[in-house]
Formats: structure tokens, C-alpha cells, sequence
């Protein structure tokens, strides 16, 4: 990355000043380097102003050393000090085209680091409730973590994909006889409909599917008469559903973890029984309690119900335990929607009340925030217990699964978001994914105009592949523009974004950048032509279209979103 071969020359520099005695002494310095999005410069670093604290000098005289010590390096045409001491560099224009082999020869893998490691990293996320269809707020939690899992893979982290399945519990039972509910009316049977049950259509769905699949073996008057089975039976038409949402999606997961099997096992009761032997415990009103650390004395905080079932709470302390006492995860990152939120706290507290203080350092809890449906002009609520939702079936069937995983990826994790249905579904420059798939298959469709072209007369003939371009008949056979230079040094720029979204958790990142990238290439291809009467200037841009088309490709593969070669 470039960032990084920066940060190392401007180290040097600062070495070979310090050892000619022009900048005092002070702790190995690892340069912060970071891309300009501006004209003022491609690279800038600010370290000197930092270096000015330790070694007791003004920043400018620093920065103004380093770079009277810096080595020469190819990728370097021009450095300057800037303002109090801001070191800004431009990179070479021929250093930057030779780099463009560099990306053709990488390909597929051209944005890819080792930067994790090889780290055991599990993400847990989606892992809704069966207790019903996916919402679309499922579905941006669901997205997010699958392009962070993409881009932790991406970045060398051995990475685990996994939902929770809260296949036992409170829950559970009320889905079972909600559903049992509508199942014994279809042979005119009478049960009760619980007061806080789920009214959602799905629920007298579900009822129908397994009277016409299971015919009345559950009948048992006002209960099923297996009333764990038929439990299961509800779940397992709620997982089958959200299998099938989430492959559509493009989501796949390498775990689908049981509660019902963590509870089987007796890993909540030894989870709890650590609890209260580490003082953590309290019993008060027929229940136990979690207590201990700020913020432990709500109500939420209930361990077992006085009825004597263990809590969601409990169970996820069990769960917690076992992906870093059991499987040994190194880091473990959960994806949450926004109803977690006070959730967040409990957890940590619980982790270090187990003594399991590097773990729950190691635990990282990203919450997504609430998803709003615009459709017909109007925003939806999303209620699942109450039925009034979007289901995310809807979005794709509506907007298919691109441009569903793109909106979901546009906004920042922890920030609200529209979701316009009717933009999500236009076909022209307005939708930013379809923008962005565009403009890969222009770069295709130049590629088979090159190739046409090639194989009628051996020559590169000037035709429809861009537009006129006078500016670099002027300047001579095979001479690049100014624009080919900067569509050249934004693709450089690619492993950066990804290693940053990596680090930062922050898929949007690579949005950001393709529909930046894509508006570049756009705005070139609108100005210049690749194919031309020159075949040296259209065999240089034609290596300079294949690396956009692999940067375009790349990001796109990170977001799970196709890139098609025809519009």
C-alpha cells in the first residue's frame, strides 16, 4: 500500500536527521500517512506536528529536516512543507502508469493484505428470532456483516460466519402457541391466542402449512399435545424461511449455533453457577439477578425468571463463554440491531465478570441503527411482534438482491437510514449501484470494441469506445493525459480503502469509493477515447481500463454484488 512505503521513506528521513543531530531523539515513530481526497496533495502526514511535543522543536523545522534527509524514491515526483509543519507529497506520474501492470497482474487478488495476521475472527450476525420472517432491519444487519466478514477475509483474518439461533425460551413458546392457535382452527378446534402472541399473517401460515403437511397429530385440546415439538416444528419453518431470504441475499454462514443445545448441554447453568460463585449473583423476588458494575441494576438484568427458566440474557453469557473459552476465538465481533443497544454493557460486564477480562476486550458489538422503508412516499415501521413490518422478502422481490445489499451498505453502521424502494429500482445514473455496475460494463464493452477492432484489420482502429479525445494527439504518440494519471492513482488507492473499512468496521467505506471511482471513470470515459488510431496511447489505456475494470470487480465482490459485463 502506498500509505505504508511512505510511512517507511519519511521514517528514514527522520532517522538520517536525528543522526545528523538536526532533530533531537525520540521513540521509534511508525508515520501516519494519509490520502488526500483534495488538490492539494496526493499523500499528507501530520507526525511532525507530533514529534514537536516529544523532541521540544517547532514542527515546520522538523518537518522541513525529514525532508531535506529524504531518500530519492521512484514513487516520489515533489514534497513540501505545509502551514505549521504538515508534510505533503505528490507521486511520481510514471511511477504511478508503472504501477498499473502491478494491478493487472494481481487481478482478483489486487486489494487483498495480510495486515489480520491469519486472527481466528468469528462474526455472529442476522441471528434474528425464528419467531417470524426476516425484517429489512435483518437484512441491513445481516448485509453488514457479511461485507465485514468479506473485507476481514480480504485482509488476511481466518474468519468464522455464524448465527445464534434462539431456538429455545420465553419466545419460543409463544410463537409455538400463537401458531398452534390458527393450526387446531383449521380443524375447528378451539386454543387460546397468547396476550402478547405474535399477529403477524405469517403466524396463520404457518398454522396452515403444518395442518395440510401434518394433518391433526397435534391436536391436544387447548395445548398441542407435544407442545416442544410442535415448538420446533414453528421454528423450523421460521429457519427455513430465513435460510432462503439470506441465500437469495447472497449470505451464507459457516455455523448455525443452537440455544437449544447450549442449554442441553449445561453450558447456562455452569455459566451461572461461575456467576454466583464470583459474587455476581443476586436472588431477590423469586429470580436471580445479574448485579455488580455500573449500569447492572435495571430490570433487564434478570438471569432466571422467578417461574425458574433462564433469560436470553443468560443464555447469551453461555454462548459468549464458549466462542472464546471453547472454540478460542482471538477476536470476536457481534453485529446487533438497534434494539440491543442497552444490551451492549450487560455483556461486556458479564464477560469480565466470568474473569474473562482480555475476552471482553476482544469482544466487539457493533449496533446498527433503525431501517425505514420508503415506499409510496411513506416510511414503514418495523414491529415484528405486532406484525407491522416489512418483511425483507419484499425488498429483494422488489429491488433484487444488488442494489438490496448496496442501499443496506451506503450508510454508515451506526447511522439511520431511508430505504427508498423506488430509487432502489430505477435503471439509469440516479441509482448509485447501478451507476457503479455501469461503469464495469463500459470498461467491458471497451475491452470488446479493443478486440473487435484487433481481430477485422490487426489494428487498434479509433471507434465507439470513448469520446474524442484531442489532448493526447497533441502531446504525441502514446502520451497520457492528466486525467489518465488521476483515474490511475484513485485505482492505486483501492487496498487502502479496504484495509481501512477492515480495520475501522466500516463496509460503507467501499461504497463510498466505488461510486467516487465510478463518477471518475465516467467523466473520463465521456472525455477521452481508449481506442484510438494511436496503438501505443490505446494499449496504455486499455491496461489502465483493465485495472479500473478489476478495482470495480474487487470492490464489488467485497459488497457481494455482481458485476455484470453487458447493461
Amino acid at each position: 500500500m502506498i500509505g505504508n512505503r511512505l510511512s517507511a521513506l519519511l521514517a528514514e528521513g527522520l532517522s538520517a536527521a536525528q543522526a545528523a543531530g538536526e532533530v533531537g531523539a525520540a521513540p521509534a515513530v511508525a508515520f501516519a500517512v494519509e490520502r488526500r481526497d483534495d488538490e492539494l496533495a496526493d499523500y499528507s502526514s501530520a507526525e511532525a506536528l507530533r514529534l514537536a511535543r516529544i523532541v521540544r522543536a517547532p514542527p515546520r523545522a522538523i518537518a522541513e529536516a525529514i525532508l531535506a534527509h529524504l531518500p530519492p524514491s521512484p514513487l516520489v515526483r515533489r514534497a513540501e512543507v505545509a502551514g505549521p509543519g504538515f508534510i505533503n507529497v505528490w507521486l511520481d506520474d510514471a511511477w504511478v502508469f508503472d504501477q498499473i501492470q502491478t494491478v493487472n497482474a494481481a487481478g482478483p487478488a489486487f486489494g487483498r493484505s495480510d495486515q489480520g495476521g491469519g486472527a481466528r475472527v468469528q462474526v455472529e450476525f442476522v441471528s434474528a428470532n425464528p419467531t417470524g420472517p426476516l425484517t429489512a432491519g435483518a437484512g441491513r444487519g445481516g448485509v453488514v456483516g457479511d461485507a465485514l466478514a468479506r473485507l476481514l477475509e480480504a485482509t488476511g483474518h481466518d474468519v468464522t460466519r455464524e448465527y445464534y439461533v434462539n431456538d429455545a425460551g420465553h419466545q419460543v413458546e409463544v410463537l409455538g402457541q400463537s401458531v398452534y392457535h390458527h393450526y387446531a382452527a383449521v380443524f375447528d378446534a378451539q386454543a387460546p391466542f397468547p396476550a402478547d402472541g405474535y399477529q403477524g399473517a405469517y403466524a396463520a401460515a404457518w398454522g396452515a402449512q403444518i395442518a395440510r403437511e401434518d394433518g391433526p397429530r397435534w391436536l391436544g385440546g387447548g395445548a398441542a399435545a407435544d407442545a416442544a415439538a410442535f415448538e420446533a416444528r414453528a421454528v423450523g419453518i421460521g429457519l427455513a424461511e430465513i435460510r432462503r431470504d439470506l441465500d437469495d441475499l447472497g449470505i451464507e454462514f459457516d455455523v448455525w449455533f443452537s440455544e437449544h443445545d447450549l442449554r442441553a448441554r449445561g453450558e447456562v447453568a455452569r455459566a451461572l453457577a461461575t456467576l454466583e460463585a464470583n459474587g455476581y449473583v443476586a436472588r431477590r423476588d423469586g429470580a436471580v439477578w445479574f448485579v455488580g458494575g455500573a449500569g447492572m441494576e435495571d430490570r433487564e438484568n434478570v438471569l432466571v425468571r422467578s417461574r425458574g427458566d433462564p433469560t436470553y440474557f443468560a443464555a447469551d453469557i453461555a454462548y459468549h463463554r464458549d466462542k472464546f473459552e471453547t472454540r478460542q476465538f482471538e477476536r470476536v465481533i457481534d453485529v446487533w440491531g438497534a434494539d440491543h443497544h442497552g444490551h451492549v454493557p450487560r455483556m461486556k460486564a458479564a464477560m469480565e465478570a466470568l474473569d474473562m477480562d482480555a475476552s471482553a476486550a476482544q469482544l466487539e458489538i457493533l449496533v446498527t441503527q433503525m431501517v425505514g422503508i420508503r415506499t409510496d412516499g411513506a416510511l414503514g415501521r418495523q414491529g415484528k411482534r405486532s406484525g407491522k413490518f416489512v418483511p425483507l422478502r419484499e425488498v429483494l422481490d422488489d429491488v433484487g438482491p444488488a442494489a438490496t445489499r448496496y442501499f443496506f451498505l451506503s450508510k454508515a453502521i451506526d447511522s439511520q437510514m431511508e430505504f427508498d424502494l423506488e430509487l432502489a429500482k430505477r435503471q439509469d445514473p440516479e441509482n448509485p449501484v447501478y451507476y457503479i455496475q455501469m461503469a464495469h460494463a463500459r470498461c467491458a464493452g471497451i475491452q470488446r470494441t479493443a478486440a473487435a477492432a484487433e481481430a477485422s484489420d490487426g489494428t487498434a482502429a479509433a471507434s465507439g469506445a470513448g469520446a474524442s479525445d484531442s489532448t493526447a494527439a497533441a502531446s504525441g504518440a502514446g502520451a497520457l493525459t492528466d486525467d489518465d494519471a488521476a483515474l490511475a492513482r484513485l485505482s492505486l488507492a483501492f487496498p487502502e480503502i479496504v484495509a481501512d473499512a477492515a480495520q475501522n468496521r466500516e463496509p460503507h467505506r467501499v461504497t463510498h469509493f466505488l461510486l467516487d471511482y465510478a463518477r471518475a471513470f465516467h467523466a473520463y470515459y465521456n472525455k477521452h477515447r481508449v481506442v484510438t488510431a494511436d496503438a501505443a496511447l490505446t494499449a496504455r489505456r486499455l491496461e489502465l481500463v483493465q485495472a479500473v475494470r478489476h478495482v470495480l470487480a474487487n470492490g464489488l465482490r467485497l459488497l457481494g454484488i455482481d458485476a455484470p459485463e453487458r447493461m
